[in-house]
């Protein structure tokens, strides 16, 4: 049996909740290709295009070249150019553009806080050259943003058009300052130069793909689980907030760079995975650590590399208006990743 990566790579090239006939033939560019995200879109992408025989275009504009050949060289279709999201510069080579989808980020709370200007300037330079190169080609665009824009919350579901209050003198909030900035570059572009830009504003997205050392909450308790280790945990646990599954967001924004309506933002979650930081290592624990136990240990400098404590309850009507679905609970995203993480392993 394929591994679940592949799994999910195979069905989404299938999922008619997609527009597919809108990307054959056209050209793509992805940004963020290296990560978890924008890997999965361009792994989909040329699924779809060998399991139809279309051909398709796909540009992958990057930082790190050796790891992008690593991972996409060979692969039909694909061409990767070297970029780097705190220039303000474009692409270069890149003169026709069909759809844009924008992942690249920095998704380290650790970097967040060590690296505070490289994280504003590469999500706002970053996002201004993309729009800048969706203007000059005529392209649509999604831009990917965080559920973090919302900052504390509310103790009210939050739909598009709640705002956020963060702490601007927070070193923490470079991250969603950050993304609301860029969120306001979108609407700007398509204020003033009619660029059919829209946002997506994700809920912490895991699935097959997390690599087992990555230094997320959500993975380190797993790791716990599978360690026979206690999970410990550095706040009081009571932030909360939604998930989604890797590809449930994939398919939402592979579907908004097609129909998402420009200057306006979607959240992308699903419901039913709200819970506390608590209450999900509570139910990691039982599921898969059964010599498990959760306890905080409180670390005041730990805790501010994370995101301020509230309530995200996000509204995803707009998104499932399109004809989006989420299909992985908390549980199933869960064991998802960690079966991943044994095939991988198992094939060394």
């Amino acid at each position: 049996m394929a591994a679940p990566y592949e799994q999910d790579v195979a069905r989404l090239a299938k999922d008619k909740a997609i527009p597919w006939q809108s990307f054959e033939g056209k050209t793509m560019c992805v940004t963020g290709a290296t990560g978890l995200i924008g890997g999965l879109i361009v792994r989909a992408l040329c699924a779809h295009a060998e399991l139809v025989g279309s051909p398709l275009h796909v540009v992958l504009p990057v930082r790190n070249l050796v790891k992008a050949q690593k991972r996409f060289g060979g692969m039909d279709g694909v061409h990767i150019v070297e970029w780097d999201a705190l220039s303000s510069e474009a692409p270069q080579g890149l003169d026709s553009c069909d759809y844009i989808i924008h992942c690249a980020s920095n998704t380290d709370s650790r970097l967040m806080v060590e690296r505070p200007v490289d994280t504003v300037l590469a999500t706002v330079e970053g996002t201004r050259s993309m729009l800048e190169l969706a203007r000059s080609t005529s392209a649509r665009i999604c831009f990917v943003s965080s559920m973090e824009v919302y900052g504390s919350g509310s103790q009210e579901p939050l739909d598009e058009r709640c705002g956020g209050e963060l702490d601007a003198m927070s070193v923490r909030s470079s991250y969603p300052q950050a993304k609301q900035l860029a969120e306001t570059l979108c609407a700007s572009y398509a204020s003033q130069y009619g660029l059919s830009a829209c946002v997506a504003r994700l809920a912490q997205s895991f699935g097959p793909g997390i690599a087992p050392s990555d230094r997320r909450v959500f993975a380190e308790f797993a790791r716990c689980c599978r360690e026979g280790r206690d999970i410990g945990l550095l706040t009081d646990g009571s932030k909360s907030n939604m998930y989604v599954y890797t590809a449930d967001a994939v398919a939402a924004l592979l579907l908004l760079v097609v129909k998402g309506e420009a200057g306006r933002a979607y959240n992308i979650a699903n419901e039913q995975t709200f819970c506390s930081i608590w209450e999900m290592a509570q139910m990691v624990a039982g599921a898969f650590g059964p010599h498990t136990k959760v306890t905080r240990v409180m670390d005041e400098e730990a805790a501010k590399r994370y995101a301020v404590s509230g309530k995200l309850w996000l509204d995803t009507t707009r998104i499932r208006s399109l004809g989006w679905e989420p299909t992985a609970d908390l549980v199933g995203m869960y064991e998802r990743m960690m079966a991943d993480w044994d095939d991988t392993k198992d094939c060394g």
